[in-house]
């Protein structure tokens, strides 16, 4: 690679890790700096290679340039971190001064983005968006918080769910954050498996077997595991699971509605005509 491709790539890299470092909410809000710290790591790279001889560049001088900008992104991102909150919710950030997000006005953490990151066994400041201290192993705060948020809104999502579609079994196949969005005469839910196909796939799967342990049944004039039926009374309780996957492979989308298969829900197949058998079948003997 030269060095001009170099370049390129450590301007290019600069955002991404800093988005890996800091998380999505985090990183969207000291973005401006990226193009500056972008700048710098240049400058480093620029500085390593005129420490070249005979084409080939000595290895400290650019392992220097990385190790400077690693620890510029991680101080920076540390450094307004510690007058930044982020909401729970929406996961819009905010100055450490407000107890209310301004964009929801969900009550907001009473600890900083830096705060949640201090070792609460040990007492280091990790680097943002740590899960884990990276001294003792201990689970940070951050993270902790992230949970119990996640937990609380996916409770509040069931109890939509006992509202909206007590017909139905309620869903406990796993994933995270559950949503449910009503159109009216149609309902859906969907659960985020964040990258894991096979796991959204099995999980869907299972839903399935819930529903059928449950009563609900293929049915129609074209019967399909996608599609199961339950009728209580005269009202026929519809799930679909045929284009879950459509929007985003990792988060299923299954629909609910009030509606019969094609052909009714007690459609049964008619027999087959049967052939003229001459004239037996025709005087009956």
């Amino acid at each position: 690679m030269s060095f001009f491709d170099l370049e390129r790539a450590i301007r290019r890299g600069v955002s991404q890790g800093i988005g890996r470092a800091v998380g999505d909410a985090i990183g969207k809000a000291i973005e401006p700096t990226a193009t500056d710290l972008a700048n710098k790591a240049a400058g480093h790279i620029d500085n390593a290679a005129g420490n070249q001889n005979g084409g080939e560049t000595q290895g400290g001088g650019f392992q220097g340039a990385f190790a400077n900008l690693e620890r510029s992104v991680n101080n920076y991102a540390t450094e307004a971190a510690k007058n930044m909150k982020v909401c729970p919710n929406c996961e819009k950030p905010t100055t450490a001064d407000k107890k209310f997000c301004p964009e929801c006005g969900t009550a907001l953490p009473e600890q900083t983005v830096a705060e949640g990151a201090v070792c609460t066994a040990c007492g280091k400041q990790n680097a943002i968006g740590t899960k884990f201290c990276q001294d003792c192993g201990a689970k940070l705060p951050s993270a902790i918080a992230e949970e119990l948020a996640e937990a609380d809104k996916n409770s509040k999502i069931m109890a939509e769910w006992d509202e909206k579609l007590s017909a139905y079994p309620k869903w406990n196949c796993g994933g995270s954050n559950y949503y449910i969005e009503d159109y009216g005469d149609y309902i859906t839910f969907s659960a985020d498996f964040k990258g894991n196909h096979l796991g959204a796939a099995n999980a869907v799967e299972q839903y399935r077997q819930i529903l059928i342990q449950n009563g609900f049944t293929q049915a129609g004039q074209y019967p399909s595991i996608a599609h199961l039926y339950k009728k209580i009374g005269d009202t026929c309780y519809h799930v679909d699971t045929e284009h879950c996957f459509e929007g985003d492979p990792d988060c299923p989308n299954i629909g609910f509605n009030i509606s019969e298969p094609s052909g009714g829900f007690d459609y049964v197949k008619p027999e087959p005509k049967q052939g003229f058998g001459g004239i037996k079948d025709l005087f009956g003997f």
